[in-house]
């Protein structure tokens, strides 16, 4: 089975955003503060104690799946599984010095084999890529504001556009693992469009109903300086994901044939 590197998938923007995150002073207040206060412990039991944990056992599939993308994507330990009836999940990956997956059980049930599988592999480059610890430093700052002195948080408008850019790497993931375009390119609407709607869309062929949408926005964003300085305004303030962009991501990938 193909190895994949980190350079092979991790997008460039996602690269530097999180390096300069992670070089910031905020978090290595906040590591700092998780380290002796056990912070990591509470959020790990938010999960533990509230969603069942998926097994070999209850989820031989999911495991099969889990096992191949670790194994493809150079990840050596297997993460656990939890499921939750959140509606506000999808799927993500959380911990940090044990990071583990948590699927939304309603999304979990709109999955396919290979869009598991693409969906598995873009959480094990997440892992690789060290995603979760930012977003668990995001979530402490946000737990501890009350006694952690960091002061303001300067580095919003930056953790704000590394939210958006992780996702990049997580197409580009999925991307390698299916080696299918039309499927990458719905799996990014397939929580946004109902499914009765979204298998009339026909992602990804000449016939693509959101592909005009998408270049028409960003035809927009590029061309009009108004409107390139509201995006850049809301980009600062909103970790909002902007579907054109990764629409278009996902399509020069393959058009570049990283394969």
């Amino acid at each position: 089975m193909c190895v994949y590197g980190i350079e092979d998938f991790q997008h460039p923007q996602d690269s530097k955003l999180a390096n300069d995150i992670l070089s910031s002073k905020t978090a290595a207040t906040v590591l700092k503060k998780f380290h002796e206060t056990n912070i990591e412990d509470a959020y790990s039991y938010l999960y533990q104690s509230s969603c069942p944990q998926l097994t070999e056992e209850t989820s031989p599939k999911l495991f099969k799946l889990l096992i191949k993308a670790c194994e493809m994507f150079g990840l050596e330990q297997i993460p656990k599984v939890y499921v939750t009836r959140d509606y506000r999940e999808t799927v993500s990956v959380c911990g940090m010095n044990e990071p583990f997956v948590v699927f939304s059980s309603e999304y979990l049930r709109k999955l396919d084999d290979e869009t598991l599988f693409g969906i598995l592999a873009g959480q094990v480059a997440a892992i690789r890529c060290n995603h979760h610890t930012i977003l668990c430093i995001t979530w402490g700052i946000d737990f501890a504001a009350g006694f952690i002195p960091y002061g303001d948080w300067a580095t919003d408008p930056m953790i704000n556009n590394w939210k958006r850019c992780r996702y990049f790497t997580y197409d580009r993931a999925f991307s390698l693992a299916t080696k299918n375009r039309a499927l990458t390119l719905r799996q990014v609407l397939i929580n946004v469009v109902p499914q009765n709607i979204l298998d009339r869309m026909k992602s990804g062929t000449s016939q693509d109903a959101y592909i005009n949408q998408a270049k028409n926005f960003l035809n927009t964003m590029n061309n009009n300086k108004t409107q390139a300085f509201i995006k850049q305004a809301l980009s600062a303030y909103s970790y909002k994901i902007w579907l054109p962009e990764r629409y278009e991501e996902i399509n020069k990938f393959f058009d570049e044939g990283r394969f």
